[in-house]
């Protein structure tokens, strides 16, 4: 989310000047951007800030051309920054692609607000939803809560509610851990099953640290991880939605410091022992990029860690990923993860070809095209695959996106900010539970009192 924040706060300014200075820009969603008038056979241009993407929408692009005509290059521009400033240099010069895959819910109401995507609530019909993971259906469409929250020079502030900017391509979820099954089986583990509650997973660290196999890799260096991918989904399992909720609330008697939040902090202490050397000073990808290497046992990222640790040399076969688990002695024995829209889709607002370009989208979203996207990236679609998961995914993937799929009220929505302060920040309860766990510097009960006084702040901040 941060990164998602960076970079749509720096192409705010730039891309209101730059369309300035576009030359036959179309206008927002209305009558089809000039691409009614294009013959089958037109050429299409994508940009994307992934690489592992821009491979698979290339093959994907393959057999696109085959069903309709319509040829579509893709290029992938990295790192972030280099994006930004290849969007802005686009924008001044009138040199956009058709097409942008972008940070959803985020950097594409920026995008759009300021002018450079075109709004296409009424071209994203029912049936289109419909066939999207539920949690994600919505993602790329302008609320008045999100309005309301941006600070008043933001370009969002110009939007109105319901406007569409982006189409929800990849879904993900955080609160995934990797287990190397080498590792395991050298410390007489079972490669193949995952730890049934959270005990069972501090037991499985316990036996890998003593058997010299490693601990548990996290990027602390950026203390909200450890809270919002360990800590509040195992909160959640623990207390149930409602006691959960109740741990944030204004001016709570039943916060972190009373029994329900010291219960959740002590389960959440106890991976003290089992971290690897120098976790706090790891970065998220240098903490990947140890567990791929071999240097811990453990790790816990998302459902997209999988592609990135599979760039970094370490075979998805060779992974056993599971959600964290619940602690037995919680409300929920089991947990699934309701999935974000990580990226998405959006038609630019100079593209001639706006009719070919909703074609491209509405095709890559579909079972088939997301399909194929998916087991060439590694990386999950917004698209839901019901039964033809594994037949399009492939085993482990799909092994992935059953933890999408549960009973709704154990289902962990880390999207859900409903009952947060309105300017929370997860940066100041993630340095209270670094100080917990691994630095060992508070007990949970002070841990509890620390968190109660930063939620105190924020609401009242609120005020």
């Amino acid at each position: 989310m941060t990164t998602t924040r960076k970079r749509a706060l720096g192409l705010a300014v730039a891309l209101v000047l730059g369309l300035a200075a576009c030359s036959g820009a179309d206008g927002g969603g209305g009558g089809g951007g000039g691409g009614g008038q294009e013959q089958s056979g037109q050429s299409l241009r994508m940009w994307t800030f992934k690489k592992s993407h821009a491979d698979a929408l290339n093959k994907a692009a393959a057999q696109f051309t085959a069903k309709t005509g319509i040829t579509v290059t893709v290029e992938a521009i990295t790192p972030d920054d280099v994006f930004v400033s290849k969007v802005q240099s686009a924008a001044q010069t009138g040199g956009l692609p058709d097409v942008l895959e972008v940070h959803s819910s985020g950097e594409d109401f920026e995008m759009g607000t300021s002018g450079l995507l075109q709004d296409l609530a009424a071209d994203v019909t029912d049936p289109w939803k419909q066939r999207l993971l539920p949690t994600t259906r919505e993602s790329g469409v302008l609320t008045q809560r999100k309005i309301d929250s941006v600070a008043i020079d933001s370009p969002i502030k110009n939007g109105k509610a319901g406007q569409r900017f982006s189409v929800p391509f990849t879904a993900g979820a955080f609160g995934i851990v990797y287990a190397n099954k080498d590792k395991l089986r050298a410390a007489g583990l079972d490669p193949d099953t995952p730890p049934a509650s959270w005990e069972e997973f501090l037991k499985a660290l316990e036996t890998t640290t003593a058997k010299n196999q490693g601990g548990l890799s996290l990027g602390l260096k950026v203390s909200q991880t450890g809270f919002n991918w360990v800590y509040l989904p195992l909160a959640f399992a623990h207390l149930g939605e409602e006691r959960y909720h109740a741990l944030f609330g204004k001016g709570t008697t039943q916060g972190f410091a009373s029994p329900d939040g010291v219960r959740t902090l002590q389960a959440y202490a106890g991976l003290t022992p089992y971290w690897m050397p120098g976790a706090t000073t790891l970065g998220i990808d240098e903490a990947d990029i140890a567990f791929a290497q071999g240097k811990s046992a453990f790790a816990v990222g998302g459902t997209f860690t999988l592609a990135f640790l599979a760039q970094n040399g370490l075979s998805p076969d060779k992974v056993l990923a599971f959600p964290v688990p619940p602690s037995a002695q919680g409300t929920h024995k089991q947990i699934s993860l309701a999935p974000l829209a990580l990226t998405g889709l959006g038609v630019t607002a100079t593209t001639k070809n706006r009719e070919a370009a909703l074609k491209w989208i509405d095709w890559v979203t579909s079972a088939e095209g997301a399909g194929l996207v998916a087991k060439e990236s590694l990386d999950l679609p917004s698209t839901d695959l019901g039964t033809q998961a594994e037949s399009l995914l492939g085993r482990d993937l799909a092994a992935l996106q059953k933890y999408f799929t549960g009973p709704p009220e154990s289902a962990y929505v880390a999207a859900d900010d409903t009952f947060l302060p309105s300017d929370w920040d997860q940066v100041k309860p993630g340095d209270v539970t670094v100080r917990l766990t691994p630095l060992d510097e508070l007990s949970p009960q002070q841990a509890g009192t620390e968190l109660d006084k930063v939620v105190a702040s924020m609401w009242k901040a609120t005020q």
